[in-house]
């Protein structure tokens, strides 16, 4: 089973090549490759629309060779990768068509990576504007379906994440929260698709915030669930910290994952490590992080 963690700050901090070079050592045999660094798109729903994603697909593929380059170099595989998000913003027409467009051009550049998986978040809103579910439905069946002619080009899987919302600190479950929601909707985008261009990744925090079970979520969705986010918080705020440090039930997770079979990567998106920690030590902190991700390989016989 590849281990790995998301990439988040690590490149800015540590440089290409340094951050391959540290997460080799540290034991991570893969990453999550985080595309929404270098796409910021509250920037862009301000009308700062002057970030990388601005360029053609050609020139974005040439700019990410460097990124493949290395990770080959340190024997690291870029085996999933996360899109800018929000994928929709409701206040900016304009942003939202932006966000849809970069998602697009990440494409032919996971081609060039060889990774397999483009997760993207669904489309909703905020609390205070929470769409009626049949408009929310039709508004995410047309933004991923747009996807389609990519996905099917570029030998991409494109996976759909469960999210939720806040409102005074407390957590509400979002688009694809729901277990059935979720599978419903990578069920209905493979009838459209006419053959498998879609499945989802289960975010381990998210579900906790809102207070599911790994176990009954994961039997839900069963196979479906073909990439993963593994992270832990108190249950309160979205922490991405690692596994243990919050509250989360893993002998649960890993129970929900043994009985759907579940032969993915085990990636932890824990890029708070790479905000917080000073350079110096992010080496020790991802070699925990491998460790745990090891260690849970393990105990699912991989």
């Amino acid at each position: 089973m590849l281990v790995g963690v998301s990439t988040a700050a690590l490149f800015q901090k540590l440089g290409v090549e340094g951050a391959f070079k540290m997460l080799s050592e540290a034991g991570c045999t893969c990453v999550d490759f985080g595309f929404d660094v270098d796409c910021p798109l509250w920037k862009v729903a301000k009308g700062d629309m002057d970030n990388i994603f601005s360029l053609d697909a050609d020139k974005l593929v040439e700019h990410y060779r460097a990124h493949k380059q290395a990770a080959d170099k340190y024997g690291v595989k870029i085996h999933q990768a996360h899109a800018p998000f929000p994928s929709y913003m409701n206040q900016s027409p304009e942003a939202s068509a932006f966000a849809l467009e970069a998602i697009k051009k990440c494409f032919p550049v996971l081609k060039m990576m060889d990774c397999k998986y483009l997760i993207v978040h669904p489309a909703f809103n905020g609390y205070n504007d929470r769409l009626e579910y049949d408009d929310e439905w039709d508004l995410n069946i047309r933004m991923y379906s747009e996807l389609i002619p990519f996905a099917k080009k570029y030998g991409v899987t494109v996976c759909l994440e469960n999210m939720f919302v806040v409102r005074d600190r407390k957590i509400y479950g979002a688009c694809c929260s729901d277990p059935n929601e979720a599978a419903a909707y990578v069920d209905e985008l493979n009838d459209i698709a006419g053959q498998k261009c879609f499945a989802f990744c289960y975010d381990t925090g998210h579900s906790l915030l809102i207070g599911q079970d790994a176990y009954l979520t994961l039997k839900t969705l069963g196979e479906r669930v073909e990439t993963l986010h593994v992270h832990d918080n108190d249950g309160w705020d979205d922490q991405h910290v690692p596994p243990y440090t919050g509250r989360l039930d893993w002998d649960r997770l890993l129970e929900g994952l043994k009985a759907i079979g579940y032969d993915g990567a085990m990636t932890l998106e824990i890029g708070t490590l790479s905000y917080k920690y000073p350079v110096e030590l992010l080496g020790d902190a991802y070699r925990l992080a491998a460790a745990e991700g090891h260690y849970f390989a393990k105990r699912l016989g991989k």
